[in-house]
């Protein structure tokens, strides 16, 4: 089931929240707030990269697809990522961010400025978004203290990812960040089902964890 939901800010920026339960039981107490590729280019909650990490997630793990307001150079676009993770903190225990490209760096930006995200997962980030002002790729991964998953693409055309890889091998801790990469160009043909099995296992490893230390 997918209904629509609105944010916070003034920006007609909104939400498709994918969810295996009636509105009227909100039992489910995790979420993954999914960040789409560059608008002008496309990007939108439809993205393929999205939907199939929202459909490989485990039933206990909403995903709140969300579509950016009008085209503000990465400004407007983080902000819409944060108070999409506002509105899922305020119904949800657990919340964590998963992003593509653009939104990849987007994710990594806003978890690493938020005290209430469990985990982020980003999918062939760039190293900036608009020359470092919005977001610095690799400086934010570098002072994130939550675990991080960091998918590539070793044919990536489109982005170096490079020097991201280089500084997490080098100076990450390996219980907090999760590198993967497959033989694929930046838009993943072919291992979209892979991205999403991997995206949703670290999901549920993190919250499954936090759940039994909750318990």
């Amino acid at each position: 089931m997918s209904h629509t939901v609105h944010f916070n800010g003034g920006r007609d920026a909104r939400g498709h929240l994918d969810t295996r339960e009636s509105k009227a039981k909100y039992t489910i107490d995790s979420c993954v707030i999914a960040c789409p590729p560059h608008p002008q280019h496309g990007g939108h909650s439809s993205d393929r990269r999205l939907r199939v990490v929202s459909d490989q997630l485990p039933p206990e793990i909403d995903c709140l697809r969300i579509t950016y307001g009008s085209w503000d150079h990465g400004h407007g676009e983080y902000a819409d990522v944060a108070n999409a993770l506002e509105w899922a903190h305020n119904r949800y225990d657990q919340c964590g961010l998963f992003g593509y490209s653009f939104g990849a760096a987007l994710a990594i930006g806003v978890a690493t400025t938020s005290t209430c995200v469990e985990f982020v997962s980003a999918l062939a980030p760039p190293q900036s978004i608009d020359d470092g002002s919005v977001v610095e790729t690799t400086t934010a991964l570098y002072n994130t203290n939550i675990p991080t998953q960091l998918i590539y693409g070793t044919q990536d055309e489109m982005i170096s990812i490079n020097p991201t890889v280089e500084m997490l091998q080098q100076n990450a801790s390996s219980d907090k960040f999760d590198i993967r990469s497959f033989p694929t160009g930046h838009a993943f043909q072919m291992f979209l089902d892979k991205v999403g099995i991997a995206v949703s296992s670290f999901a549920d490893n993190i919250t499954n964890s936090e759940r039994k230390y909750s318990a």
